[in-house]
C-alpha cells in the first residue's frame, strides 16, 4: 500500500470514527429530550389534572352553598335565583367529571380509576338528591301557609270581630246584650284558637302531629258554627246583616284555613331542609372526600 493510499485510509477512518461520534451524540440528545419532553408531558398532566380537581372542589362547594341558600330563602324569587345558581355549579362539576373521566381512563392508575368510579357514583347521588331538594326549595308552602295567617287571615278574623261588636251595640234588655255578647266572646276565643292552631300547624314535625292539630281544628269550627247559628236565632231584624257578613267571613275564614291546611301538610320548607342537613350532606361529603383524596394521589405523580 503506497502513502497516498494509506492517507486515503486514513482519512476514511476518521470520517467513519466522527460520524460514529456524531451520530452516538444525536442518539443521547434525541434520547435525553424525549426523555425530558416526557417528564416534562407528565408534570404538565399531573398539574392540569389537579387543578381540574381543585375547581370540580370549589364548584361542588357553590353549589351546595347556593341549595342551602334556596333552601333557607323566604320568597319564592330568591329561592329561584339561588336553586338556578347551585344547578350552574353543578353543571360545572358534571363537566369536568366527563373530563376527569377521560382523562384518567386514558392515563390514569388503577387507584385513580377506583377513585373517580366511586366519585362518579357518588356525584349521581348528589344530582339525583338535588333534583326533588332544589324543586321543594322553591315552593316555600310553609312560608306561603304563615303569610296567608298573617295576612288574609287576620283581615278576616278583624271583619268577623267588627260585625259581632255592632251585633250586640243596640240590644236590649241588658240582659239579653249581656247573653249574646258572652256568646261573641266565646266564638272571638275561638276563632284565634284557630290562628294558633294554624301556626302549630305549620310547624308540625311530622303528619301525625299535623292530623292532631286538624281535629283540634274541628273542634274549634264546631264551636264557631253552633255560636254563630245561637246569635242568629237570638238577632233581631236590624241586626240580622251583622250576623249574615259574620258567618260569610267565617266560611270565607275556613276555606283559606283550608289552604292554609293544604300548604301545611305539602311541607315543602321543613322537608327540603331535612334533607339539606340529612341525605344532601352525606352525599356531597363523600365527593368531596373522593375529590381529596384524587388531588392527593396527582399531586405525589412527577
Amino acid at each position: 500500500m503506497n502513502r497516498d493510499e494509506r492517507e486515503a485510509g486514513k482519512s476514511i477512518g476518521l470520517a467513519w470514527a466522527a460520524s460514529l461520534v456524531a451520530t452516538a451524540l444525536i442518539t443521547l440528545l434525541a434520547s435525553f429530550w424525549l426523555h425530558s419532553a416526557s417528564f416534562m408531558s407528565a408534570g404538565n398532566a399531573s398539574m392540569e389534572k389537579q387543578a381540574l380537581l381543585a375547581d370540580m372542589r370549589v364548584n361542588l362547594m357553590r353549589s351546595v352553598e347556593k341549595e342551602k341558600s334556596a333552601v333557607l330563602a323566604t320568597t319564592d324569587e330568591d329561592s329561584r335565583t339561588y336553586a338556578e345558581q347551585s344547578k350552574t355549579s353543578a353543571k360545572e362539576v358534571d363537566r369536568d367529571l366527563k373530563t376527569l373521566e377521560a382523562m384518567v381512563a386514558d392515563s390514569g392508575s388503577e387507584k385513580e380509576k377506583e377513585l373517580v368510579a366511586k366519585l362518579s357514583e357518588s356525584w349521581k347521588t348528589v344530582t339525583s338528591i338535588d333534583a326533588g331538594l332544589l324543586e321543594a326549595a322553591t315552593e316555600n308552602t310553609n312560608t306561603k301557609a304563615l303569610d296567608l295567617s298573617a295576612t288574609m287571615g287576620d283581615e278576616l278574623v278583624r271583619k268577623i270581630d267588627g260585625n259581632l261588636e255592632k251585633l250586640t251595640e243596640r240590644v236590649k234588655p241588658e240582659w239579653r246584650k249581656a247573653q249574646m255578647d258572652k256568646i261573641a266572646e266565646s266564638a272571638k276565643l275561638a276563632i284565634r284558637n284557630l290562628v294558633i292552631l294554624q301556626t302549630r300547624h305549620v310547624n308540625a314535625a311530622d303528619e301525625a302531629a299535623k292530623k292532631s292539630i286538624e281535629a283540634s281544628m274541628q273542634a274549634e269550627q264546631k264551636s264557631i258554627d253552633t255560636a254563630l247559628a245561637t246569635l242568629d236565632k237570638m238577632t233581631g231584624k236590624k241586626s240580622r246583616p251583622y250576623i249574615r257578613e259574620a258567618k260569610t267571613e267565617f266560611s270565607e275564614f275556613m276555606r283559606l284555613n283550608a289552604e292554609i291546611v293544604r300548604l301545611s301538610t305539602l311541607d315543602t320548607n321543613h322537608k327540603s331542609t331535612n334533607i339539606s342537613l340529612g341525605e344532601k350532606r352525606k352525599a356531597e361529603a363523600e365527593c368531596d372526600r373522593t375529590l381529596e383524596a384524587l388531588q392527593k394521589l396527582a399531586a405525589k405523580k412527577p
